[in-house]
């Protein structure tokens, strides 16, 4: 019977690494679906996200949902896939073989590194101000506004691309450096959506309840809104508006989300009852 048991306990080691090892082959042999279904998912997600955590809502409108998740899989796991891999490994025929090398021959590899920066240029410069973000905002535009105008759209991204731009190029031309020159072919797409996606978390986080900016919120990339908002909710994280005194006890309190009517009257008199100071 230990016999059996043991050769039980090898038959299930057996096939759970065949399953892993047939798993793991999918998104190299079906990197076009894998990153089809990972981009819907994450932007899928992303909505949820602003839609529970930031807009405070307590019934989650699924044809938002449903029309962002679309936007996921046909442009950012379709189009994105079709520029990252087939256009860029024709423009650049050695880009595979430049994210396979270790790091060392990587930096002797002097036309492997311009390639690489040929390929963040036309992604961060080129991709994303020309084509990305009109049609993000597009979307967005349709799907939230009341009475959609693309016009009115494409003008506030004009007037906010100087911001936006260089908020975007903070995060992603390093994510997009990593990217391109780690990342095989078949997981460019994923590590697009998983960057998004912490992006996505990281506000969510930081704004809950900050439903003034949950329009905002639901760009899967860095605008000059939204870093701006992350730079303000790191101040209220390490900072404290009040001046120190060290003679005296200090507590800072900083909170997110709808105001309740006579709740800061209520904080203050608690305080001053107890012989403290706002």
């Amino acid at each position: 019977s230990v016999i059996t048991i043991v050769n039980h306990n090898k038959a299930q080691i057996y096939t759970s690494i065949i399953m892993w090892s047939r798993l793991r082959q999918i998104p190299i042999k079906h990197p076009l679906a894998f990153g089809v279904v990972i981009s819907t998912f994450k932007t899928s997600a992303s909505d949820l996200l602003v839609q529970k955590v930031v807009e405070g809502k307590k019934e989650i409108d699924w044809k938002r949902n449903a029309a962002f998740a679309t936007f996921g899989c046909f442009y950012l796991g379709g189009v994105q896939y079709a520029i990252y891999v087939p256009l860029f490994g024709r423009l650049f025929p050695n880009a595979a073989a430049f994210a396979s090398k270790p790091i060392r021959e990587k930096i002797k590899d002097v036309r492997g590194l311009g390639a690489l920066c040929g390929q963040v240029f036309l992604d961060q410069f080129v991709h994303h101000p020309l084509l990305y973000f009109p049609v993000f905002y597009g979307t967005r535009e349709m799907v939230m506004s009341k009475e959609p105008d693309l016009m009115r759209c494409l003008n506030t991204y004009k007037e906010n691309m100087k911001e936006d731009l260089a908020a975007l190029w903070k995060v992603w031309v390093p994510s997009t450096f990593i990217n391109f020159a780690f990342m095989p072919m078949w997981a460019r797409i994923p590590w697009v959506a998983g960057t998004s996606l912490l992006w996505t978390c990281i506000l969510s986080a930081m704004r809950g309840g900050d439903v003034s900016h949950g329009e905002d919120l639901e760009a899967p990339f860095p605008t000059g809104t939204t870093f701006t908002l992350v730079k303000e909710g790191l101040d209220d994280i390490f900072a404290c508006p009040v001046d120190e005194d060290k003679e005296m006890a200090h507590v800072c309190i900083s909170g997110a989300g709808p105001d309740r009517v006579g709740h800061v009257a209520r904080m203050a008199r608690t305080i001053a009852d107890a012989g403290g100071n706002v």
